[in-house]
């Protein structure tokens, strides 16, 4: 797709037919809608600045039309016979409007093309994306809504630490998507830039109106400097960079989730129709889904590895290096996709067992360090008490007793500080209550949390760009009474 492309420079056929060798399909077929928009724009601009007759533009605009329609109807004007998309797409044209198809290689370079198809591509993508993020942060508050009265274990070092409550923890997985959704709306800024218009490398000879062309195919802004134009693919790592801390978050989720179903836990399991049965063990019900959850954003940082490796020692100027990564792009785009949905679909059909978690929250006196604060608060100094309760946990692991379970007397043994009110300070409710700085797991704190968390959903929604916010309410029309398909998409072969 190089202006060094066979077809295009009058090259062998054999040459063509080489280039078929590491030319992908799927990318040809991907981009074939996006190369119609691209050069009906450009050829739009060709006609209202003069450059080209009115009269053949609008022609060509017609056929191009008609084109975009039966790609609608499933028939693609790719052959195997033509080296890239271009010279695919003015073959056909050549079909239906003859000389006039020439048009659209007026003013304009393959490589300048193929770079504005890949951002138009991309920015569907990203559109697409900001959805299934809006959706999956709306999951997970309900999520956080509906478990705010659940106790359970916080772990430090993969032991049980202090107690919080579960939503704490919902509304901890919704802020790092509540992040991801910060860098993606950055990522699509430096995004939606129009290359088209830089020619090979060196801008175009023509009077030719980018800004127009920009306005047409609804980019912000026109990429002033012909050669980045051409050149840049950052937002490729950028993308796959922001996929992959994403992936690393969905991850983490299952890996969590993963553990607490497991009968040693016991916090969680799915719904029956989310498990998948052992064949050979009939008492077991595997939780596959959450394991694919945990294992497919691999792929993505596979990817963001290979990007950075193939591109990082290419000289600036287009290379055939620029579009062999294009595959790989499209595996993060997809790969991510179907991890966030699988997550979106499986999430509200985890179920919590309250009284375990609650009952662990509960164990190996995790409300140690409530009895610390509380001889903090009577005067004693911080490392004394802290002294005083680690004798205290001591005694009790020599009893096999809990905090909750002692008599004052026991209590006043270390320290005449505690008082009859120590038992309500060391009940996990009492342990998390006290937990009320900004942002602690505090009732009263994570309702707070709960509602600023609606506000900036309902203000990230509000301010999609335009594209977005369009495409967000014709997603959620559609979705209207379909049932999802990320749970056998991601059970399919991994590639």
């Amino acid at each position: 797709m190089s202006d060094d492309n066979p077809s295009a420079a009058g090259g062998s056929e054999e040459a063509s037919k080489l280039s078929r060798l590491w030319r992908s399909p799927d990318v040809e077929r991907i981009l074939s809608r996006y190369d119609i928009e691209s050069t009906a724009a450009h050829v739009r601009m060709l006609g209202e600045t003069g450059i080209v007759h009115d009269s053949v533009a609008h022609s060509v605009l017609e056929a191009l039309d008609r084109i975009k329609g039966e790609l609608g109807q499933g028939k693609s004007f790719l052959r195997p016979e033509h080296p890239d998309v271009h010279t695919a797409l003015e073959a056909r044209l050549g079909e239906l409007v003859g000389e006039a198809a020439a048009t659209v290689r007026v003013a304009v370079s393959t490589n300048d093309q193929l770079a504005t198809d890949i951002r138009l591509w991309l920015r569907d993508v990203v559109v697409e994306l900001f959805g299934s993020l809006i959706d999956l942060r709306s999951t997970l508050i309900d999520l956080a809504d509906r478990d705010m009265q659940v106790l359970m274990p916080g772990y430090t070092h993969m032991q049980p630490a202090m107690p919080i409550l579960l939503s704490h923890w919902w509304l901890a997985i919704e802020a790092r998507f509540r992040a991801d959704f910060t860098r993606l709306s950055d990522l699509y800024r430096r995004l939606n830039a129009l290359p088209l218009g830089a020619g090979a490398l060196s801008g175009i000879a023509q009077p030719i109106d980018r800004q127009l062309v920009a306005r047409y195919l609804g980019f912000d802004e026109v990429i002033e400097n012909s050669l980045i134009a051409v050149f840049d693919r950052d937002y490729l790592i950028e993308f796959a960079s922001f996929a992959s801390v994403a992936g690393l978050h969905l991850s983490q989720v299952g890996a969590d989730l993963l553990m607490w179903s497991t009968q040693e836990f016991g916090f969680v399991s799915l719904r029956k129709a989310f498990v998948f049965p052992s064949r050979t063990m009939p008492q077991k019900r595997n939780p596959v889904v959450l394991e694919v959850l945990r294992s497919r954003p691999s792929i993505i940082l596979g990817r963001l590895v290979e990007f950075v490796s193939t591109l990082k020692a290419v000289p600036m100027g287009f290379s055939e290096e620029l579009q062999v990564c294009l595959p790989s792009l499209l595996s993060v785009a997809d790969n991510l996709a179907a991890a966030l949905e699988l997550a979106r679909t499986v999430l509200p059909a985890i179920e919590v067992n309250a009284e375990r978690m609650k009952e662990a929250a509960s164990a190996d006196l995790t409300n140690a360090a409530a009895a610390v604060d509380y001889l903090v608060a009577r005067g004693l100094p911080a490392e004394k008490a802290a002294k005083v309760v680690d004798d205290l946990v001591s005694y009790c692991r020599q009893r096999k007793k809990y905090l909750a379970d002692l008599e004052l007397n026991e209590w006043q043994q270390f320290s005449p500080a505690f008082a009859e009110d120590i038992h309500e300070h060391v009940t996990v409710e009492g342990s998390v209550g006290a937990r009320s700085s900004y942002g602690g797991t505090s009732l009263e704190q994570v309702m707070m949390a709960l509602e600023r968390a609606r506000e900036v959903l309902r203000y990230d929604r509000e301010h999609l760009p335009k594209l977005a916010r369009q495409r967000l309410v014709e997603g959620k029309q559609g979705r209207e009474g379909e049932g999802s398909p990320a749970v056998s998409a991601c059970m399919e072969a991994e590639g």
